[in-house]
């Protein structure tokens, strides 16, 4: 089974203790909104990721799961040229 990829927006921005608490996410934070992305291994780890994020005491305004990232064209053995 393969990682699932997400992105999660919540209000605000979110502190460098909760930041090291949710693990490796990537952070972008626009206004009064942080947006985490990131991968967990199956809908379980993503339900952790949601649960640190409640005990954090921030709110999650919107989720979703990103597309599954296409093959790099140079491992498939396309031609590019």
């Amino acid at each position: 089974m393969s990682a699932i990829t997400f992105e999660i927006r919540v209000e605000g921005v979110v502190d460098e203790e909760s930041l090291a608490d949710l693990g490796d996410v990537s952070v972008t934070t626009m206004a009064a909104t942080t947006v985490l992305t990131g991968a967990a291994a199956d809908q379980a780890a993503l339900l952790g990721v949601l649960s640190r994020l409640r005990a954090h005491g921030l709110v999650v305004t919107e989720m979703h799961r990103l597309p599954a990232a296409a093959p790099d064209a140079e491992s498939s053995g396309a031609d590019t040229a």
